[in-house]
């Protein structure tokens, strides 16, 4: 009797606490206490959103014991031997996420709700939204030191577009403090980006970033040969050092016969066959002689079987993407240390 009596208030007390969890937080409490291999194969059913109201709510639960999970596994008429205590449930449930979802996903859930600095769309994205020539008028008015700021927060692409359309002596001055401008504070970052917003996006980010000669060489290698040629000629303002320094890490397709035969070997074994053929189209023959002779027997033949044929649709637009797809995988091998960018100075 005694022993009943002793018994029925804890049967009610594990009722009662059992009975205060809301439906997704006993939905949360059954995930944990079943264990990680079979908690992962049903957590890949939930979409993301139920996936951060659970992760939310098992933030909420306090200490679970056994003989409560007893009680909550009769309630869900399951046929659980034995529910684990749940101490920690916030992690635990963190861990079956974590586990059982793709790593983006899982941060994706798990990522504060407040990060004001992802609410509003970055100014340089911004501007890289907008009509290439707009954007250039409004530059073709600011001082060389503000153009050369907003340009190395561009797409490189996009600031080869700029440096083009710009006047050639307004060019040139813009190049000269790009290669030498320095870290800028954040008031006055953000006080530029303030006023950029206002002028050409009609609606405040900053963090400043440095631009050397390797971010000039490589809005210039965004370039068709004959621009960069031009380029390069107006920069008359700037020193011989800073020239060099540029001029060495220039690299377009016409390049590739100042390479060693071993750095274009590995250079082709990076670029798909379509690709090669499409770059070589209307070049002159001793550059298709020069990397015919770096692809494999199987390689070459493919190649020679592609500029055989008609041209079909292929635009001169498309060459040229062709051709800087493979300048760019040149550079990137170099700037790797795999291969080396031989000079025209050095090979003469």
């Amino acid at each position: 009797m005694a022993d009943n009596e002793t018994q029925k208030p804890s049967d009610d007390n594990v009722s009662g606490l059992i009975d205060t969890l809301t439906g997704p937080q006993k939905a949360a409490a059954i995930l944990v206490a079943i264990g990680r291999p079979s908690a992962s194969r049903l957590l890949k059913h939930f979409n993301a959103e139920d996936l951060r109201k659970l992760a939310g709510h098992a933030r909420t639960l306090e200490p679970i014991s056994p003989l409560d999970f007893e009680q909550l596994v009769k309630q869900f008429e399951d046929s659980f031997a034995e529910g684990a205590p749940v101490s920690e449930a916030a992690q635990r449930f963190e861990g079956l996420l974590r586990e059982a979802l793709p790593q983006d996903e899982a941060d994706a859930v798990f990522e504060e709700r407040v990060q004001p600095q992802l609410v509003q769309e970055s100014v340089w994205a911004g501007l890289a939204r907008l009509p290439i020539e707009g954007l250039q008028a409004y530059l073709a008015d600011q001082h060389p030191q503000i153009i050369a700021y907003i340009v190395s927060k561009l797409p490189s692409d996009l600031a080869a577009r700029i440096f083009v359309g710009l006047p050639p002596q307004l060019r040139s001055a813009v190049v000269q403090r790009s290669l030498h401008i320095g870290n800028v504070a954040p008031a006055a970052a953000d006080l530029l980006e303030d006023v950029l917003r206002r002028d050409l996006l009609g609606r405040s980010d900053a963090g400043p970033v440095k631009a050397h000669h390797g971010q000039i060489a490589n809005i210039f290698n965004q370039l068709d040969r004959q621009e960069m040629e031009e380029l390069m000629a107006s920069l008359k303002d700037l020193s011989q050092d800073d020239i060099s320094r540029i001029k060495a890490k220039l690299f377009n397709f016409e390049d590739i016969e100042r390479l060693s035969q071993r750095a274009r070997l590995l250079l082709f074994d990076e670029v798909q066959t379509e690709q090669i053929a499409t770059a070589l189209r209307g070049a002159d023959s001793a550059l298709q002689e020069t990397v015919l002779s770096s692809l494999s027997t199987r390689g070459r033949r493919m190649v020679e079987s592609e500029l055989a044929a008609e041209q079909g649709n292929i635009t001169s637009q498309n060459i040229a993407d062709a051709r800087r797809t493979v300048a760019r995988i040149a550079i990137d091998l170099s700037e790797r240390g795999i291969i080396t960018l031989d000079s025209g100075e050095d090979t003469e």
